[in-house]
């Protein structure tokens, strides 16, 4: 027992190669437990071809592989070396003497499945009765799912029936599995048909079954039913998670409807649901996109004070908003606070105040923080090289734009894409003759015919 208990923990620790030297040391012969332990170990760092030299340890010490042992190998095997290896395997084990179960069985359904060959699992599960083995729901949901992703609408309803007739009737997860795919399709009215159909199997519907639905009203702009539905949530028993109120928020937010979202937000205690950071960042976020971002940082206080703790999307958020209202300096500021709190700033709260500075025709500043970016290991994309370029070249400072623009060229050593409608038109055309470390262009001219193409020339 200490022994297995030292090789789970190698294992645990990515220490494969000790854990494998331990068993090959051990003063006692390892059983099953142990190699299964460092078997999948091995599997889970992708190493299949020695949790296969294991299995051949295995033998040669007439130790005898069991049940877990060949389904952990067969699972790897499927995902590194595809279903077909696979099978060879599986015909191994049974000539081992070792019986396969359905959990062996459906990971091999699920490696069919994965690779697209949907009707050979289909063909495969009609077979495991020849095998002495009945498939179960999990089987079923599993081919389903593979229906589902290759929209083979009409043939997963065919096998729905099937399942009933089988003995394996469909459960929360198959119709949930179901609502999710048709949802993302933007299939609403056939979800609903599902969705309307779970109670008849017996089955009760979870906020797995409603949320994909309450997510796709969202998607289509549709609040007025969005919020409809949450009320029919919960008036048929299903009280909707947090993860159904972050969808809410987010749409309610992008609508435009922000005071709504501050509203729902402070509601969520009472409702059992305690609002997480996302929560908070999703709000603060529309807040600071709506001009109130006063409002924003008596919400990120308010975060605080419930002992949230603020990461550096709260504070990129903030400090894009604080900038839009020309408050530089108060941006700066929470850039401080960052790093006194040992969060690492990010391309997107550097990008808010090098824009803030430009805007304020600070652009030495914003060069100088530019540099600081560089030095502090964070690298900048292209919306940073668009904004000090587009910054240096309203305050009539070419040589430097160009500077700017040739060491771009000098780091990107390929094409790069700048958003031709964040920089003035006129400005572009003084550019367009520079070229990249390639010899080729350096910025791509939009479609001809365009707008923005007609305008460039």
């Amino acid at each position: 027992m200490a022994y297995n208990a030292m090789v789970a923990g190698y294992c645990g620790a990515g220490q494969l190669d000790a854990a494998r030297r331990l068993v090959a040391e051990m003063p006692v012969e390892p059983d099953a437990y142990t190699y299964n332990t460092l078997i999948r170990g091995l599997c889970g760092r992708g190493r299949t071809a020695n949790a296969l030299a294991v299995l051949d340890e295995m033998l040669r010490r007439r130790c005898v592989p069991d049940v877990v042992t060949y389904t952990i190998l067969l699972e790897a095997t499927c995902k590194r070396s595809g279903y077909k290896q696979a099978m060879k395997l599986l015909d191994e084990m049974r000539d081992k003497g070792c019986t396969p179960d359905i959990v062996t069985y459906n990971v091999v359904v699920n490696g069919i499945c994965q690779e697209g060959r949907v009707d050979d699992a289909i063909e495969f599960l009609k077979n495991l009765p020849s095998y002495g083995c009945e498939p179960n729901t999990v089987s079923y949901n599993i081919v389903l799912k593979g229906l589902c992703t290759a929209e083979r609408w009409e043939d997963a309803e065919e096998l729905m029936g099937e399942m009933g007739q089988k003995g394996c009737p469909p459960n929360v997860v198959t119709f949930n599995m179901l609502i999710s795919f048709l949802c993302r399709k933007g299939l609403v009215e056939p979800a609903l048909e599902v969705l309307e159909q779970i109670p008849k199997y017996g089955c009760t519907p979870n906020s797995l079954s409603y949320n994909p639905l309450l997510h796709a009203f969202c998607k289509q702009k549709k609040m007025d039913k969005a919020m409809a539905f949450l009320d029919l949530m919960v008036s048929r028993g299903c009280y909707p998670d947090i993860v159904s109120y972050n969808t809410l928020l987010t749409a309610l937010c992008r609508s435009g409807e922000v005071d709504v979202a501050v509203e729902l937000l402070h509601q969520l205690k009472d409702k059992g649901c305690a609002p997480v950071l996302i929560s908070y960042n999703t709000v603060i976020d529309g807040l600071t996109k709506a001009g109130k971002t006063k409002e924003a940082l008596e919400l990120l206080n308010e975060m605080v004070s419930k002992g949230l703790q603020p990461d550096i999307i709260t504070y990129s958020t903030i400090a894009a908003g604080l900038c839009r209202e020309d408050r530089i300096e108060d941006a700066i500021r929470a850039f401080g606070k960052v790093q006194d709190m040992g969060i690492r700033p990010n391309t997107v709260l550097y990008n808010a105040i090098i824009l803030g500075l430009c805007k304020r025709r600070e652009t030495h500043s914003a060069i100088d923080l530019f540099a600081y970016m560089i030095g502090n290991g964070c690298m900048p994309n292209e919306s940073t090289y668009t904004i000090l370029i587009e910054g240096l070249a309203y305050e009539g400072l070419i040589k430097e734009a160009r500077d700017l623009l040739d060491e771009l060229c000098s780091r990107a050593g390929e094409e790069i894409l700048l958003d031709v409608h964040l920089i003035d038109v006129a400005f572009l055309t003084t550019f367009l003759p520079c070229s990249n470390a390639n010899g080729g262009p350096f910025l791509r001219l939009p479609p001809e015919g365009s707008p923005v193409y007609d305008a460039l020339l």
